[in-house]
């Protein structure tokens, strides 16, 4: 707003010339009056000071109206922003953990299931060295435990020499056809 010289009277005669600027400090100061009159550049009559200040505040919450309108279109701006940006870092999140754990996992090529470490045969082994030991105890239990202590041992045995055999495997359908990890040089089972 371009700061204007607007000329004052009351009662008919001139009181002064003041800047726009000034006129609202000498309004506040009772310096001018409501009931003065005031005349600018471009008006074709002399108008209420009264009007001016009605203009005036008009104009003002005009101004704090767009000004606080543009706070808001600035905030909603700004968290639109960070809300983008937070979606662009959770599909970035979202795709690197996907990546690594596609990494960090073999795949079924029988049954398509996807694991961390394929079954460890070996560790039947125990199964069956448990399965010797409790055979072993049912000689104490006459005739019943007589009958069953062979097989129950043979199986263990047989346990034992099944988990030397069987390659690792997958977990779900027990197939030996899976793919390991990409990049992957590490032994299935570290001894």
């Amino acid at each position: 707003m371009a700061d204007e010289l607007i000329t004052i009277s009351r009662d008919g005669n001139e009181i002064g010339k003041f800047l726009e600027s000034d006129l609202m400090m000498l309004i506040e100061q009772k310096k001018v009056l409501p009931t003065d009159h005031y005349w600018k550049e471009g008006m074709s009559e002399w108008g209420a000071v009264s009007q001016f200040i009605a203009l005036r505040k008009e104009a003002e919450r005009q101004a704090r109206a767009a000004v606080d309108l543009e706070a808001v279109r600035l905030k909603k701006e700004a968290a639109d922003q960070e809300k983008a940006k937070k979606a662009g870092l959770d599909a970035v999140v979202e795709a690197e953990t996907k990546r690594r754990v596609e990494a960090l996992t073999f795949t079924c090529n029988c049954c398509q299931s996807r694991f961390i470490k394929p079954f460890n045969p070996e560790s039947e082994a125990s199964d069956g060295a448990v399965e010797i030991f409790l055979g072993s105890l049912l000689i104490f239990i006459p005739i019943i435990g007589w009958l069953f202590m062979p097989f129950v041992i043979f199986r263990g045995f047989a346990k034992i020499i099944a988990s030397r055999i069987k390659p690792p495997h997958c977990p779900s359908c027990r197939s030996s056809n899976f793919s390991r990890r990409e990049g992957s040089d590490k032994p299935l089972f570290p001894n």
